[in-house]
């Protein structure tokens, strides 16, 4: 199993817990907002699960139909899990007009405390993960780690106007803004995973001028070499990469495969790079290219 799986299994057993725990807590008090933060981790479960099996398929070997591998399905995938938040944040805001106000026990404090400790390890299980790892699935679900715990917090918030609603009588409707609020937020993560997916999937390019240019002088660096341009095409967790190299006109066609074939060779074995399917066009003249 690779690293980025375990990762994703982790994250997945630590938000079904987490999610029962909300859901039986916002059942229990008759609290609005906790069940629809339960939904919100719920879902955070259910996007770890059809991101498990996106990564699984999306590791599979180039074949002829598809030669430069299936990458691109973490793309797929991700759209997918955005269309599951969209509609988990209708639901959590109709949830909340339907709601019943009541009053929460202390012990909800001990509850909401319990589930923003795990919540909080798995975050920074996922930063340093994502860090470590570049995969598209992984700050995905870094982002829903991060939004559920602030969907905690502001369940915290909403016990607290709580207990104050016998003495101000409009904070009977802390629960209902409160998931409006948690709402919102799944909404709009929905929308910016959705977004940048979908550019993904189009075929867009990598604008990281740090990353671009190590690639850059790395090639440089080689003998024989002038100059270069390079492109690199995300691919899920690899880039697809096209190279021109201009060269001395002193080398011969000999001289220039070996090059062409050394280049190829060394960017897929650049661990850092992440780069995979090298396409090397070598030119005299760069600025006719």
């Amino acid at each position: 199993m690779t690293r980025e799986l375990k990762a994703l299994l982790f994250s997945m057993i630590y938000n079904f817990i987490i999610s029962i725990i909300k859901l039986f807590g916002g059942v229990f008090f008759h609290l609005g907002s906790l069940f629809a933060d339960g939904l919100h981790t719920l879902s955070d479960f259910i996007t770890d699960v059809v991101s498990f099996m996106g990564v699984k398929l999306s590791k599979k070997r180039p074949t002829k139909s598809h030669p430069f591998g299936f990458g691109k399905v973490e793309y797929l995938t991700n759209l997918f899990v955005g269309m599951i938040l969209v509609i988990l944040a209708i639901y959590i805001i109709v949830y909340g007009f339907l709601g019943e106000v009541s009053i929460p026990s202390n012990f909800i404090f001990c509850l909401l405390f319990t589930v923003f400790v795990l919540k909080l390890i798995v975050l920074i299980f996922l930063y340093h993960a994502s860090k470590k790892i570049r995969s598209q699935v992984l700050i995905t679900s870094f982002r829903e780690a991060k939004a559920d715990l602030y969907s905690t917090i502001i369940v915290f918030f909403v016990v607290l106007l709580l207990k104050f609603s016998d003495t101000y009588p409009i904070l009977e409707y802390a629960d209902l803004i409160g998931s409006i609020v948690i709402g919102l937020m799944v909404f709009h993560m929905a929308f910016t995973i959705l977004i940048e997916n979908s550019m993904s999937l189009l075929g867009e390019v990598e604008v990281n001028s740090q990353i671009v240019d190590s690639i850059l002088e790395f090639i440089r660096s080689f003998k024989g070499v002038n100059n270069a341009k390079v492109t690199l095409i995300k691919y899920g967790d690899y880039y697809k990469i096209q190279v021109i190299v201009e060269v001395d006109k002193s080398l011969s066609i000999r001289q220039i495969t070996n090059l062409e074939q050394k280049l190829k060779k060394e960017l897929v074995r650049h661990r850092s790079f992440h780069v995979k399917f090298p396409m090397v066009y070598i030119t005299n003249d760069l600025e006719k290219e």
